[in-house]
């Protein structure tokens, strides 16, 4: 596996708000934001605004997307310097929050939406 195998599936990830360009294509997620260790892999993200109403969900929809493609453990987290980072990082972190929310973009079609795998 590879940085440009999970950049290419990235590109079919997109932030609920710009649905006709991929977190890849916006630079939301780069080569760079992606490690790999052993067979479990780590993305750091960006947002397009500083109080992204979506920010969770996006990491979320990573998440899925390399999951569901690789079968592999998948860690996200919001890029350092975003203001956001502290507290996105307790919400991907709980296990119960990320699964409320995953159902939620389920239930009102936005992973269906923007994971277009």
């Amino acid at each position: 596996m590879e940085k440009r195998e999970i950049l290419e599936i990235l590109k079919r990830v997109y932030d609920p708000d710009y649905v006709d360009q991929s977190i890849v294509d916006m630079g939301l997620v780069s080569e760079e934001d992606i490690t790999i260790k052993d067979q479990e892999i780590q993305i750091a993200y960006g947002l397009t605004a500083p109080m992204c109403p979506f920010s969770a969900a996006i990491g979320l929809m990573i998440q899925y997307a390399i999951e569901k493609k690789l079968g592999l453990p998948v860690t996200v987290r919001l890029k350092e310097e975003h203001r956001q980072a502290g507290v996105m990082e307790e919400v991907l972190k709980d296990p119960q929050k990320c699964q409320e929310l995953i159902s939620k973009l389920h239930e009102f079609g936005i992973m269906e939406r923007c994971v277009r795998l």
